[in-house]
């Protein structure tokens, strides 16, 4: 069977324009009166939002359907964040939480016990969690740089060691911690726990980047976590995060499309009625050739990442096609962003216009869930196999 992702069904294409609209009818309007170097929404009208949005059904449409979310796949998913993106703080997440908030992926094979205290009140209360991976060491070779420690004490554990570039977890309600329970056993010596913010011997430091979404830097000294709190069993903390590294890429790659096919749209406007020496900026090649290769860019790096999902929702091995979608419809969305604001000139540059907000969160996109290079040596080593490592086949 071939691919044919772009043969929407009518309920998924129904969705997706209703979603398009709630986006622009609700938030657009919202965001329209926080002020440009405002690095998101309210409270308030976040919360009132998020009522809004429950109430169209658009709540946790990802989570899976038995813990209270929607159930969608992965390729419903992306199309959906593609509309989700169309506003200014759609970085890291589309909606910017709008929409509501799925725990950490690794709980959903967590024990019984972890499901009903961590992942349902997260997606009945819009609880915000945190994952804490990447290090001073390194983020994109975990299995090597991690060099946090857990250590088994009785009924408990305790955790000591330093995590970069943690996103949230200053306003989290907990999070989940990569911490090494085996120093020896390399990626089989990773485990995952569950840590509620707020306990003692954490300290978490804001850590301002590029985009309006801050990272954190976070301490771990001598933290006590009870031993239920492991999620799945000890070694199994790399495993468990890998299964979820198609989807969150697929989804960056998703956002990156809505984003640069709105810039667009907002530069087509700009042109057909800004005037420049007499004439409609849309009659300058200058302008003209731009817009076209940006609707290029914008077919491949969707017909990329929708084939990609529609491969990982047939249970097909799809971490080669979720690399190359990442790669390029970050780069390309950043490219096409850039090019619609030199369009605008100086208007596209003002915090007033959310293209700049586009720029910075797709700059920050090329490198989380693992930057371009990382991608491209992955895509490499699936063509080259053994070799690629300098070994012989």
């Amino acid at each position: 069977m071939t691919f044919a992702g772009f043969d929407l069904p009518d309920d998924l294409r129904l969705l997706r324009d209703t979603v398009a609209d709630f986006v622009r009818e609700e938030i657009v309007p919202v965001e329209a009166g926080v002020p440009g170097d405002a690095r998101g929404l309210p409270v308030d009208d976040l919360r009132t939002l998020q009522a809004k949005a429950r109430a169209a059904g658009f709540w946790c449409l990802e989570a899976p359907e038995e813990y209270g979310g929607g159930g969608l796949g992965v390729f419903e998913g992306v199309v959906l964040a593609e509309q989700m993106a169309k506003h200014r703080y759609s970085f890291p997440r589309p909606g910017a939480g709008v929409f509501g908030s799925e725990p950490p992926n690794v709980l959903y094979k967590g024990s019984p016990r972890q499901i009903e205290e961590y992942v349902r009140p997260t997606i009945e209360n819009a609880w915000t969690a945190f994952s804490a991976i990447s290090e001073p060491t390194g983020g994109s070779d975990p299995a090597r740089a991690i060099r946090s420690v857990a250590t088994r004490d009785g009924d408990v554990y305790r955790i000591n060691g330093h995590k970069m570039w943690t996103s949230g977890a200053d306003t989290a309600r907990y999070g989940i911690v990569y911490a090494r329970t085996d120093r020896e056993a390399g990626r089989r010596g990773m485990s995952a726990f569950i840590v509620d913010s707020g306990t003692p011997g954490m300290t978490i430091t804001p850590v301002p980047v590029l985009r309006d979404h801050w990272t954190t830097e976070v301490v771990f000294d001598n933290v006590e976590v009870p031993a239920e709190n492991l999620v799945g069993e000890e070694g199994q903390g790399f495993g468990l995060a890998q299964e979820w590294l198609v989807r969150g890429r697929l989804r960056y790659a998703a956002q990156a499309v809505g984003v640069a096919e709105e810039a667009v749209r907002i530069a087509v406007e700009w042109a057909k009625t800004r005037e420049t020496f007499g004439a409609l900026l849309a009659t300058r090649q200058a302008v003209q050739f731009p817009l076209a290769d940006a609707r290029m860019q914008l077919a491949a790096a969707r017909h990329l990442t929708w084939e990609a999902a529609w491969e990982a929702d047939q249970g097909r091995d799809a971490r080669t096609k979720a690399s190359i979608a990442k790669v390029y419809a970050t780069e390309a969305g950043y490219q096409v962003v850039d090019a619609m604001m030199q369009i605008l000139g100086g208007m596209g540059m003002t915090k007033e216009m959310p293209l700049e907000h586009w720029f910075r969160g797709l700059r920050v996109a090329r490198v989380v869930e693992g930057p371009s290079e990382i991608q491209r040596f992955l895509v490499a080593r699936d063509m080259l196999g053994a070799a690629a490592l300098g070994r012989a086949s």
